[in-house]
């Protein structure tokens, strides 16, 4: 009877760790379905009734929001100069699901001009298609991505933007995002809204050259006149800043003469901050073989100064700052950035750079995370088309990187140039700012690939506390720079994720946040060797402080990050803590955050609830005595009362 009763209440101890376990997996599972639940309180809203001077253009394959007229009426009284609005959306499976979701930028001229971004759901003041007439445009209500409606789109907003120039700077802007999904698209998760490839532009030949003297740039016989050549296209100025890198510097140049086409004339500057005097000599000889002017003038690097200077001493209406370690690949990459760098409404143009010998990105435009600038995408396999072709279209964004970035020298000099006080790290970023805040739009060309030969090793783990230091300073002081713009970005929709490589909704989980910490406590007994058990299987993949990213910030954070689970057991049963065993004898006990991993469950198919396998802590500097910390798990049955134990040989130091 006794027995009968152990065994009922050890059932109902099962029963009931296995729902928990299930309501955390359904949980962590989809992180959009969370977002869905936190952020749309919007539809259950008392709106007006729908405004008849507000035409809806809406796909007829979608199902539209119950609450989306209301919404859009809402929005045009709340922002009565508005003329077109446009909402977010996602994409529905056959289940219901909800998934795959569009958050829109801010208006994106550029990014219209080459793909309807605008997506399947839009809004028009009928004023602005009064004005159309005798165009009909009711046959497009029914398809909003079809050409013909992304030619109306076109047409519609050249009406707007034409009657008043929506300048980036100004604050009320004709054209708006609702930022609200109201339109979801059939389609099962591998699927999403369509897309279009990019455009790109063709074109034919090479370009001028010009020699060199110390501090002084002396002109060769094929040098280019001031501002444009003869045949009235604008002269680029390429200034490529260097130190000690011929080599590097040679693949820089052979590559650019040897490929670019297209019939942009151009000129060559390197500037060069202080080469020892054998690499001068052969920076020098490369003068001769490549024809470029070479500037140098010894000095502390400066990266900003060494661009401006370079600018000075340049004559073209374009200046182009290219980084010595880029290789070009893309013969008509100068015709596709002065395409858009002369247009009255850009400011700097960039393009899609790869890590050598790889389809990984290194850079895919800047975007102004809660965090600080960023670079989306990093590392990601450019193979693969990432959030509605963010790696394949162009795209307006807050900024491109100096390392290949094209701008109108009246524009550079409009900006201030590079801001001097800020000598290594965020001044393209600052510039770019200054760029946007005069009202012009930054563009990133996707359909310009280039080779980029930083080290993929590269990285923040690599810098020193001093390095470290300084980057939080120049990022202090862009922001002191530009206040308006921290953890903002017009182009990044803030329903995206404040600290994320990839687009994801704006909803993080306990793991991820970088200020929970755990509880962590003094291990009092001696170390359990006695439960040690070979079927407790433990990897920790990371083990390390984390950066602080603020230079406010004082409090140093250890990241520890695994996965864990009991060979042929069930694991929603256990629960977990590390034991850190510190050099000098003491343990202590923290505790961990659970984490879904589809990736473990999909390795471990015949292991029982192993999807929430990751574990996740971070502890704070102060919770630890300094010492060398190395890490063991200990896993508790909550049913049966057994303990497992298990050593393992990664360590952190505080």
């Amino acid at each position: 009877m006794v027995l009968q009763i152990k065994r009922k209440i050890q059932q109902k101890l099962i029963d009931f760790c296995n729902q928990k376990y299930k309501k955390e997996v359904w949980r962590q599972e989809d992180a959009y379905r969370q977002w869905c639940l936190c952020q749309e309180d919007w539809k259950r809203k008392k709106y007006p009734a729908p405004d008849p001077d507000i035409i809806l253009f809406a796909d007829g394959e979608g199902i539209v929001e119950e609450a989306a007229a209301g919404a859009v009426t809402a929005f045009f009284r709340e922002h009565p100069w508005v003329r077109i609005a446009y909402g977010d959306e996602d994409c529905v499976d056959h289940m219901g699901r909800r998934h795959s979701p569009w958050f829109k930028p801010e208006w994106s001229p550029d990014t219209l001009e080459d793909f309807n971004y605008f997506g399947h759901f839009f809004a028009v003041h009928k004023s602005v298609l009064d004005e159309m007439y005798p165009v009909r445009w009711q046959p497009y209500l029914s398809d909003c991505h079809s050409e013909e409606c992304h030619k109306l789109l076109l047409t519609l907003t050249g009406l707007v933007t034409a009657r008043a120039w929506i300048r980036a700077s100004e604050k009320k802007k004709a054209i708006m995002p609702i930022g609200k999904v109201l339109i979801h698209m059939p389609g099962e998760e591998e699927e999403g809204p369509d897309e279009k490839e990019a455009k790109g532009t063709a074109g034919q030949s090479a370009g001028g050259m010009t020699a060199e003297k110390d501090g002084q740039i002396t002109e060769g016989e094929s040098a280019v006149d001031m501002w444009q050549s003869q045949s009235g296209v604008p002269v680029v100025s390429v200034i490529i800043p260097s130190k000690d890198n011929p080599n590097v510097l040679k693949v820089c140049l052979a590559s650019l003469r040897e490929c670019t086409k297209g019939g942009v004339p151009y000129e060559i500057i390197v500037v060069d901050n202080g080469s020892s005097e054998d690499n001068r000599a052969k920076i020098q000889a490369l003068s001769g073989r490549y024809g470029f002017a070479y500037l140098y003038e010894p000095m502390p690097f400066n990266f900003s100064r060494m661009c401006n200077l370079g600018a000075e001493r340049s004559r073209g209406a374009f200046l182009l700052l290219l980084n010595d370690d880029m290789e070009i690949t893309d013969p008509f990459w100068m015709e596709k950035l002065l395409e858009k760098a002369k247009l009255p409404h850009v400011g700097a143009v960039g393009a899609k750079l790869l890590y050598p010998g790889t389809d990984l990105i290194q850079h895919a435009g800047i975007t102004n995370l809660k965090v600080g600038p960023a670079h989306k995408l990093m590392k990601m396999h450019d193979e693969n088309s990432y959030y509605h072709g963010q790696n394949r279209h162009i795209y307006d964004m807050i900024g491109v990187t100096a390392a290949c970035l094209m701008v109108e020298r009246c524009k550079y000099e409009e900006a201030g140039r590079l801001y001097e006080g800020m000598a290594v790290s965020y001044n393209d970023v600052e510039f770019c700012f200054a760029l946007y805040e005069l009202g012009y739009y930054n563009v990133l060309r996707n359909d310009i690939v280039l080779y980029h030969h930083e080290s993929l090793s590269r990285g923040d783990d690599n810098l020193s506390d001093e390095k470290w230091e300084r980057l939080l300073q120049e990022k202090e002081t862009l922001y002191v720079r530009h206040p308006s713009l921290r953890g903002y970005d017009p182009f990044y929709s803030r329903n995206l994720a404040g600290i994320s490589n990839i687009y994801n909704p704006d909803f993080s989980y306990e793991f991820e946040k970088m200020d929970h910490y755990v509880s962590v406590r003094r291990w009092k007994r001696p170390e359990p060797v006695a439960w040690t058990n070979e079927c407790l299987i433990v990897n920790v993949e990371h083990g390390r402080l984390e950066r602080r990213l603020e230079i406010t910030d004082r409090d140093e954070v250890y990241w520890i990050e695994g996965w864990s689970y009991v060979i042929g057991m069930d694991n929603c049963r256990y629960k977990r803590s590390l034991l850190l065993h510190g050099s000098r004898g003491g343990i202590y006990e923290a505790k961990v955050l659970t984490r879904y991993r589809k990736d473990v469950a999909a390795v471990l198919p015949g292991q029982s609830n192993v999807e929430l396998a990751g574990f996740v802590c971070r502890i704070p500097g102060y919770a630890l005595p300094k010492d060398c910390y190395t890490i063991s798990m200990l896993a508790r049955d909550a049913c049966s009362g057994q303990k497992l134990y298990r050593r393992t040989d990664q360590s952190f130091t505080i």
